[in-house]
């Protein structure tokens, strides 16, 4: 079965990797497909000012503790300043938006799914002992926390790589904060199959700055570092 580390990820690269197919010639008219569409397009009305937006929008009593649940089992924090208020909940399907009475916006969750309860709390506090004690990783709130991709990763490692993966998302965390630490160590994942330190923590730092990727208009060539420091002297 197919599968992705990160759905918006491979969502933001899809229209890219359709378009790259539309090199092929038309089957029927001999022409490249890419052009056909082309012409197409300049036929399309305009797209709406605002983008559609898949919501479902409801009103929820957050606890004692500033948490509203989802489902009855997910559970998702809006802040103990929230204790006991009413809060708008905006169910998207892959996030969880939070909104005080007045609709001013709190806070944004991934959202949860599945039978199990879930607690987006943030965890942080027991990555320094699970870096000493990698073995309590599967009983501990940092893997509930995790999104599916990283927690998969990290249960299939042995333990040196589990540590090593959790002591960069220790450095990351303090750097930048528990959910920029974890977009950064996905995005490293996604990108290279591996959750090395520098790069999880230069990954968490730009998340938390709240900068993209940078983007080139013409693919990178590293060819050229791989002959440099690879060719033996003569």
């Amino acid at each position: 079965m197919p599968g992705v580390w990160n759905l918006d990820s491979f969502n933001l690269r899809l229209p890219g990797r359709r378009l790259g197919l539309g090199d092929k010639d038309h089957h029927r008219k001999g022409e490249s497909q890419t052009g056909l569409f082309d012409e197409d397009r300049k036929a399309l009305p305009p797209l709406p000012a605002k983008p559609f937006d898949v919501v479902t929008w409801t009103r929820m009593k957050a606890d004692k503790y500033g948490n509203i649940t989802v489902q009855g089992r997910h559970r998702y924090a809006a802040g103990p300043e929230h204790a006991g208020h009413e809060m708008i909940v905006g169910l998207r399907a892959l996030e969880v938006e939070i909104l005080d009475a007045e609709g001013k916006r709190v806070i944004t969750h991934p959202r949860s799914y599945g039978d199990k309860p879930t607690d987006s709390g943030d965890p942080s506090s027991q990555l320094g002992l699970l870096c000493d004690r990698p073995a309590a990783w599967r009983n501990s709130r940092v893997r509930d926390a995790m999104p599916d991709p990283l927690r998969e990763w990290i249960d299939a490692q042995d333990e040196a790589t589990r540590r090593d993966g959790l002591r960069a998302l220790l450095h990351a965390d303090g750097e930048s904060g528990w959910r920029a630490a974890v977009a950064g160590m996905l995005e490293i994942l996604e990108s290279t199959g591996g959750t090395d330190r520098a790069g999880v923590c230069l990954a968490a730092a730009r998340h938390a700055s709240g900068l993209g990727p940078v983007a080139y208009d013409d693919p990178v060539d590293l060819s050229e570092y791989d002959i440099a420091y690879t060719k033996e002297d003569e």
